[in-house]
C-alpha cells in the first residue's frame, strides 16, 4: 500500500515485527498534546481570557457602522442576484 495514495493506511514499510510510529499517529499525538496544553492555559487564566473576549466584543459592537455597511452590501448583492436569476430563468 505504499503508493496507493490513502493517508489512513498503515505506513510501516519495515516489515513485520518492527514497531514504528506512522505519521498520522505522530500528528495525532502532537495535536492532542498542544490542545491539552492550550486547554490548561485557558483554564488557568480564565479571568484574563474572558476579559479579553469581552473587550473584543465591546469594541466590535461599538463599531457598528462598518458592520452596517457590510450587511447592506450583502443584502444588495443578494437582491441583485435574485433579480438576475428571476429574469434569466426562462421568463419565470
Amino acid at each position: 500500500m505504499r503508493r496507493a495514495g490513502n493517508i489512513f493506511e498503515q505506513e510501516s514499510y519495515r516489515g513485520t515485527g518492527v514497531r514504528t510510529m506512522s505519521g498520522v499517529t505522530l500528528t495525532l499525538i502532537i495535536c492532542s498534546v498542544l490542545s491539552g496544553m492550550t486547554a490548561i492555559g485557558i483554564i488557568a487564566n480564565f479571568g484574563a481570557v474572558t476579559a479579553r473576549i469581552a473587550i473584543f466584543m465591546a469594541n466590535l459592537l461599538s463599531s457598528g457602522f462598518p458592520i452596517l455597511i457590510v450587511i447592506a452590501a450583502v443584502v444588495y448583492f443578494t437582491v441583485r442576484l435574485k433579480w438576475k436569476l428571476r429574469r434569466s430563468f426562462w421568463g419565470w
